[in-house]
């Protein structure tokens, strides 16, 4: 629990999510100025920022991986935005011209901050699922994947499926698992 301060929880978050947070960023600030800042400092920066907040119990609605994930993607997103209007500073030979978010003249901070991922991101996803989907085959492992992603819980899936909803849990978690092997698989910086 990185609430009370468990480095171990903490280093499993790291180990879990600071590859795929880098490479998302590493996309985002493509093509801008990375000399005093790249795309793992601002990662760096998004693990200080949730884990001093998580220990001050600012997430108490945090319940699983899904809220995690969301919630670092989020902090990610702004924290590109902070970077981004940092280096346009005039000082800085950018272009210092302040407008507020409501004045929709920031488009890629509307975005990064907004509900809805933008066509890059959604053409991404949609390769990594689609990619992913052809490691699981055809059948009920399948079904079950497209099923959660579309958003049912575990118990609306244990009743479409016909099972238990730690059936559903054990299915999901072997997902998780092959999922995982793909990534590790495809990851330069893997562990070996």
């Amino acid at each position: 629990m990185v609430k009370t301060g468990d480095s171990v929880a903490a280093n499993q978050i790291w180990q879990h999510y600071f590859d795929r947070l880098t490479r998302l960023v590493r996309a985002r600030i493509y093509g801008q100025n990375r000399a005093v800042s790249d795309e793992e400092d601002i990662v760096l920066s998004v693990f200080e920022s949730f884990y001093a907040a998580a220990e001050n119990g600012r997430f108490p609605d945090l319940s699983d991986r899904d809220d995690l994930w969301q919630l670092l993607l989020r902090m990610s997103a702004r924290k590109v935005v902070d970077k981004r209007r940092h280096d346009q500073r005039q000082r800085r030979g950018g272009e210092a011209e302040v407008q507020s978010l409501d004045q929709k003249r920031d488009d890629d901070a509307i975005v990064a901050i907004g509900d809805e991922p933008s066509p890059e991101m959604v053409l991404m996803m949609q390769e990594s699922v689609e990619e992913f989907f052809s490691h699981l085959g055809v059948g009920q492992l399948r079904e079950l994947a497209g099923a959660k992603l579309e958003g049912y819980s575990n118990a609306e899936l244990s009743k479409r499926f016909g099972c238990s909803e730690r059936t559903i849990e054990r299915r999901m978690h072997l997902i998780r698992e092959k999922c995982q092997q793909e990534v590790f698989k495809n990851d330069e910086y893997s562990p070996t």
